[in-house]
């Protein structure tokens, strides 16, 4: 695959906040941090598609292929967009 555009975006799947008799929010504790990796590129007529499960290795972080979506048109190349997730305690 020919990777024409990625993106990146990190999240805490846990967000505990709390608060005071006020209601004034006094500590926040975030955990599990969760990161969504999106890149879409042109599929080359020799490459394999991934399958959903598929584990790959990107910028020194393993991420498990989520979603694939597999574009294909008479007027152009077929176009690729895996969205994969790298979750904090799995290797």
């Amino acid at each position: 695959m020919t990777l024409q555009s990625d993106s990146v975006s990190q999240s805490f799947k846990l967000d505990v906040e709390v608060s005071d008799e006020e209601g004034r929010v006094i500590t926040d504790r975030l955990d599990d941090l969760f990161i969504e990796f999106t890149f879409e590129g042109v599929l080359k007529a020799s490459d394999d598609l991934p399958a959903n499960g598929d584990q790959f290795t990107y910028g020194g972080i393993t991420f498990i292929t989520k979603n694939i979506d597999d574009k294909g048109t008479n007027k152009d190349f077929r176009k690729v967009s895996v969205k994969a997730v790298k979750y904090q305690e799995i290797a």
